[in-house]
């Protein structure tokens, strides 16, 4: 197992997957399983407890609510304002000019918001 040395990383191979570096023509000191290692030299670098290629991370979810989200579409869906709610301002304007992309994009969103496939603006799945 390799360290990269631009992302801290821990991968397999010539190339970081994660930032892209190369390593096909270094030699790179190959890391313990027991986790990081201090470089060699009178300085301390500083150990990244809470690395996000080190290990298991909680996925994010959006700060909208999914009960909220599911009303507005119900109700006011033909307008577009359960799109506007979750932070897609352009889709919500097409909603609201073409009424819910003539009623078949609406119900759509009824039925991914129902089942919990709906984002929001920033790609992060609608909260329950």
């Amino acid at each position: 197992m390799r360290t990269c040395e631009q992302c801290g990383a821990s991968f397999e191979g010539n190339v970081c997957p994660y930032c892209g570096m190369d390593y096909s023509a270094v030699n790179q000191q190959q890391v313990p399983t027991g986790g990081y290692q201090q470089p060699a030299g009178n300085y301390q670098q500083p150990i990244y407890q809470n690395n996000f290629y080190g290990g298991a991370y909680t996925p994010a979810v959006s700060s909208k609510k999914k009960i909220v989200a599911l009303l507005l579409c119900i109700f006011l869906g033909e307008l577009g304002i359960h799109r506007f709610y979750a932070g897609k301002i352009g889709t919500g304007i097409l909603w609201l000019l073409t009424w819910g992309v003539f009623g078949i994009g609406w119900l759509v969103d009824i039925i991914m918001i129902a089942v919990g496939s709906f984002k929001d603006g920033s790609g992060l799945p609608i909260s329950n």
